[in-house]
């Protein structure tokens, strides 16, 4: 066999077991997915997340979570997105894309701060710490409000504008699922991974309690 038939074949053999490796990977845990919905109608303003995974499988997961750059914009005099989901640990930046000053502040238990007053185009930042549902307010337009749910573990997610959420690589066991809305409050679902690779569907339709 010629030297160059040999390369084809380890580099044909080298990317079929990357690929069989990232094909394990995915399938390790399980996936939840489903639709949040408030009376029939889609809801991007809710936290999605899986409650009373152990510690140790959340590890790996939540060390990449904080790594990522997480941003909550000020637009049209309004917190964008309006709900943001994040682990202990995290920074969010605050930027300024209108065309007057803003503040950033909050008094909740959590996460209390003031990051003062800043112009167009700056941006200021703060990390929260702590566990908790964090109230983002505006001192200069009281109109403007948001919500930062802060969780000690990487399963959660926020919905796209279709109301759809996904959360990977759920760890087998039995759960609760939990939505968090501004105005509902909580609402739970128990749910149960029993193998690698499985795929729950769960959706939920919030009404006033």
């Amino acid at each position: 066999m010629s030297r160059r038939g040999f390369v084809w074949i380890a580099l044909a053999t080298l990317l079929l077991s990357a690929k069989a490796d990232g094909a394990d990977s995915a399938a390790i845990g399980g996936i939840i997915k489903g639709t949040v919905t408030v009376a029939g109608k889609p809801t991007m303003d809710v936290v999605v997340s899986v409650e009373g995974v152990p510690a140790e499988p959340a590890k790996a997961r939540l060390a990449a979570a904080k790594a990522k750059k997480v941003m909550l914009d000020q637009r049209e005099m309004k917190f964008i997105p309006f709900v943001l989901p994040v682990v202990v640990g995290t920074t969010v930046e605050f930027t300024n894309n209108d065309k007057s000053w803003h503040n950033v502040y909050s008094k909740s238990e959590a996460k209390p701060f003031d990051l003062g007053l800043f112009a167009p185009g700056k941006s200021r930042s703060a990390t929260f710490d702590k566990p908790g549902v964090v109230r983002i307010l505006c001192n200069v337009h009281p109109s403007m409000e948001a919500f930062i749910v802060v969780k000690e573990h990487p399963y959660i997610a926020a919905p796209d504008n279709r109301g759809n959420f996904r959360l990977d690589g759920v760890p087998l066991g039995k759960f609760r699922l939990q939505v968090w809305h501004p105005q509902f409050g909580t609402t739970d679902a128990g749910v149960e991974i029993v193998r690698d690779g499985e795929v729950l569907n769960v959706s939920f339709d919030l009404k006033k309690k």
